[in-house]
């Protein structure tokens, strides 16, 4: 499949087909992604997708006065803030990636990140509309296999991004960072 034929698949079409093989997906992205205003509809897309899973929880809790100014923060902060951060971050994780022997650019490991969060928001947003209709144990047992999802996810793109020899290992220890302070917490 050729560059163009890979663009005109579409957007969503790609997302969807990342979750049977996340390399392959990747790869794909890293040959259709090239300039800094690629990476732009990941971040956006990403953003809006958390906007809407955050919306629908407020929606769902804050039933008093100050509705309208939640609604206002909660915006602002998804759309100006949230990218600023994610972009933050993904420079800390580059350099993090780099100390424990990636080789990947910057630029790389932003599309990585972007590409991961792209792929999980809907994860996300499956789950804040689950949560409202669950509760109790079905909620908590919800919530953290699609967080182990999220982390799998995040994990194995990054990995791959980074061209680690092993990782299967750097999924292991990621995960394992995860799930230490959730069995700690929970079952402590």
């Amino acid at each position: 499949m050729n560059k163009q034929a890979k663009i005109n698949r579409g957007f969503f079409t790609a997302i969807l087909s990342a979750f049977s093989d996340l390399d392959a997906s990747t790869c794909e992205q890293i040959e259709i992604r090239n300039k800094e205003s690629q990476l732009l509809p990941l971040l956006y897309f990403t953003c809006f997708m958390l906007l809407l899973s955050q919306l629908i929880q407020v929606t769902s809790q804050v039933q008093e006065a100050p509705y309208l100014s939640v609604i206002t923060a909660v915006i602002v902060s998804y759309l100006f803030f949230l990218p600023i951060f994610m972009y933050i971050i993904s420079f800390i994780l580059h350099l993090v990636l780099k100390m424990f022997g990636g080789i990947s650019s910057s630029f790389q490991t932003r599309l990585g990140v972007f590409w991961s969060l792209a792929i999980s928001a809907l994860i996300i947003l499956f789950v804040s509309i689950a949560k409202i209709f669950t509760n109790g144990t079905t909620e908590f047992v919800i919530v953290i296999f699609s967080e182990l999802v999220v982390v799998y996810i995040f994990s194995r793109i990054l990995g791959f991004v980074s061209k680690f020899r092993d990782r299967n290992l750097f999924t292991l220890v990621i995960i394992s960072f995860y799930l230490m302070p959730v069995i700690l917490i929970n079952f402590s």
